[in-house]
C-alpha cells in the first residue's frame, strides 16, 4: 500500500471513486488547519511509498488518497455541505479532526460547542452510513472526571510525588488510568459535548465506528501547551503552572501514526491513546524547559512555580476570566489499542514512538524545532 497526499480536487470523471479494485481509497480529513490534521498529513508523507507488508486480508491493498478539507470546504455542522462533499470525493474513510477545543470558551459559547462537537460528528456519521464510508472520530480525556481509583495498599503503586497537590485526598487510594469501559463523567461543557459526539456517532454507526480518545495533545503546529510555554519562557521572568491536574501529554505525530494504523487495519471500536506515563501540567512545563535549554531552544531558565487549580481559577476570575472545571486526573490506559494493533500485525514505525514515555515523545517533537 502507498499513501498519496493531495489537496487537489477530484476530477469530474470520478478520480476519487473507490468502487473498483486498486482504485485509490479516498480518506477525507476534516479540520485541515488543526494540529492533528497537519500531523496526519506529515506522517502520511513520511510513510510515502513504504511497503506495508503486514496489511491484513480485510484491507484491499489499494493506495490511500488523502484530502484534508478546511471548514470553508467542509462544514461538519451543515448536512447539505457534507452530502455535496461526499458526492464529490466518494470517501472510503473520514477522519474527523474538526472540533471546538476552546475548553473555557465552551462554557459560555454552548451553542457553537454543541454544534461542532456533538451535532457535527452525528451528521458525518449519518452521511457515512448512507455512503458506506468508515468514520474515525477523535475524542478527549475530558469525557472523564477524575474518579477512577484503585487501592494503593494493594496496587503497589507509589503516591504522586507532590502529595500536597495530589488529586486524591485519601492516602490509601490512587487514581488509575482510565480504560475504555470506565463510565464517562465529564465536568465541563466541552467534555459533555465531546461525550455527546461519541454517543451520537455510535447511535448512528454502531460497532462500525472508530473512536480514539486522546489527552493533552501538542505538536509543532498551532496553539498548544508546549508552544505556549516556549513563548512564555522567552518573554516572562517566571511562570505559575497548575500542579494538581494529572494527565499524559501526547505528541500529535505519535497519535497520527496510531490513527493511520487503525485506518489501514480497518479497526473499529473505542480506543484510548496517549504517551506512556503521567505528569502534572507543572511537571510538564519543567520538562519542556529542561529539554529546551539542552536543545538551545531557550537561552535562559525562568522560575516555574506550582499552583493549585483553585488558586489559578481565582487569579483568572480576578482578571475577569471564568475557567471551566477540568478533571484532576485523566490519564488514559492505551493497553487495548496496543493489543489490538499487535493482534492485527500493524506496522510500527522504526522508532516505536507510539509507545514511548511522554518525555521521549516531547524530545522527538522539540528536536524537530531545534
Amino acid at each position: 500500500m502507498k499513501i498519496v497526499v493531495t489537496e487537489s480536487m477530484p476530477t469530474q470523471s470520478g478520480e476519487a471513486s473507490n468502487t473498483e479494485a486498486n482504485i485509490p481509497q479516498v480518506v477525507l480529513i476534516t479540520g485541515a488547519k488543526s494540529q492533528l490534521a497537519e500531523a496526519l498529513l506529515r506522517v502520511a508523507a513520511d510513510i510515502g511509498e513504504l511497503a506495508l507488508n503486514s496489511i491484513t486480508s480485510e484491507n484491499t491493498g489499494a493506495p490511500l488518497k488523502l484530502y484534508a478539507l478546511s471548514r470553508s470546504q467542509l462544514d461538519i455542522t451543515d448536512a447539505a455541505n457534507i452530502a455535496a462533499v461526499f458526492a464529490q470525493y466518494r470517501p472510503s474513510w473520514v477522519i474527523n479532526c474538526a472540533a471546538y477545543n476552546a475548553v473555557d470558551s465552551a462554557e459560555h459559547d454552548a451553542t457553537e460547542a454543541h454544534r461542532v462537537n456533538a451535532l457535527g460528528p452525528e451528521l458525518l456519521a449519518q452521511q457515512c452510513l448512507l455512503s458506506g464510508a468508515r468514520l474515525l472520530h477523535v475524542s478527549s480525556d475530558y469525557v472523564f472526571g477524575g474518579q477512577a481509583v484503585c487501592d494503593a495498599r494493594e496496587s503497589g503503586v507509589e503516591q504522586h510525588q507532590n502529595p500536597d497537590l495530589a488529586p486524591n485526598s485519601n492516602p490509601n487510594h490512587l487514581s488509575r488510568p482510565f480504560i475504555e469501559l470506565d463510565t464517562p463523567k465529564p465536568l465541563s461543557a466541552y467534555g459533555k459535548n465531546k461525550l455527546l459526539g461519541e454517543q451520537r456517532v455510535v447511535a448512528v454507526l454502531g460497532d462500525c465506528v472508530t473512536i480514539v480518545r486522546t489527552s493533552w495533545l501538542y505538536g509543532q503546529d498551532g496553539h498548544n501547551f508546549v508552544n505556549t510555554m516556549l513563548n512564555l519562557m522567552r518573554t516572562q521572568p517566571s511562570l505559575q503552572v497548575i500542579a494538581d491536574q494529572i494527565g499524559c501529554p501526547t505528541w500529535s505525530d505519535a497519535l497520527a501514526k496510531v490513527i493511520w494504523q487503525l485506518v489501514m487495519q480497518q479497526c473499529s471500536g473505542v480506543f484510548h491513546y496517549s504517551a506512556q506515563g503521567q505528569c502534572s501540567w507543572y511537571e510538564f512545563a519543567c520538562e519542556i524547559q529542561r529539554q529546551s535549554l539542552a536543545l538551545h531552544l531557550l537561552s535562559l531558565p525562568v522560575g516555574i512555580l506550582p499552583i493549585t487549580s483553585a488558586d489559578y481559577a481565582k487569579q483568572a476570575l480576578n482578571r475577569g476570566i471564568s475557567l471551566a472545571k477540568r478533571p484532576s486526573y485523566s490519564v488514559l490506559n492505551s493497553g487495548k489499542l496496543r493489543s489490538t494493533l499487535v493482534t492485527h500485525h500493524a506496522l510500527l514505525m522504526p522508532e516505536h514512538v507510539e509507545w514511548q514515555d511522554w518525555r521521549q515523545q516531547l524530545n522527538c517533537m522539540l528536536r524537530r524545532l531545534s
